[in-house]
């Protein structure tokens, strides 16, 4: 568990997701958050994504906002979730009264369409719902976590896994995969 910045964050289950999801004071900050649960992406690579990064079949993150830039990656999405983020699109045209063109970030900052959302003012909004919601030890690191935890859990293949997530090292993306009390204890009723 994640506290004071120190460890690990904590991994949720769909209905503490779902949660949390609504304690979080706009819809900017709840697909912020859905983007983060449905694509196990870095929150700096969710807030640096464009409307052009995203397609009716996926979101594609270009190498020059992964993690060390090394590799750009695509992740499959659902045509419902599609469909919620362009209806974010409209509801944010309506509400500042402009056309959000291909190159406008998704999630724009307090200064225009020209910057992003800053990752500070996510966690904070975060943080403020977490508190809200009971839950200890969770960062915008745990939507990451949980999602590859929950996928991992549902028999999904780790080379899969490593593929939507970007990890190179299948090691690395272990650490990342979290397992319940009840997994263990049902892993140690098997012992010879």
């Amino acid at each position: 568990m994640k506290i004071n910045r120190e460890g690990k964050s904590k991994v949720l289950d769909t209905n503490e997701l779902d949660l949390l999801l609504n304690y979080l004071p706009t819809n900017k900050h709840k697909l912020v958050a859905q983007v983060l649960r449905k694509t196990a992406c870095r929150v700096s690579e969710c807030l640096q994504l464009r409307y052009e990064n995203v397609t009716k079949e996926a979101i594609f993150f270009p190498k020059r906002i992964t993690k060390a830039k090394l590799k750009a990656r695509y992740v499959p999405i659902s045509p419902d979730f599609y469909n919620q983020i362009m209806q974010f699109k409209q509801d944010e045209e309506l509400l500042n009264g402009q056309i959000l063109d291909a190159n406008c970030y998704l999630f724009t900052g307090r200064y225009g369409t020209n910057t992003h959302l800053s990752v500070r003012a996510f966690q904070k909004a975060l943080k403020a719902a977490c508190i809200k919601g009971g839950i200890v030890g969770f960062s915008s690191h745990g939507f990451r976590r949980s999602s590859l935890t929950s996928a991992s859990n549902n028999n999904i293949p780790i080379r899969h896994l490593a593929q939507i997530s970007g990890h190179s090292n299948m090691q690395v993306l272990q650490e990342y995969l979290d397992c319940s009390e009840s997994q263990l204890r049902k892993a140690v009723q098997n012992f010879g």
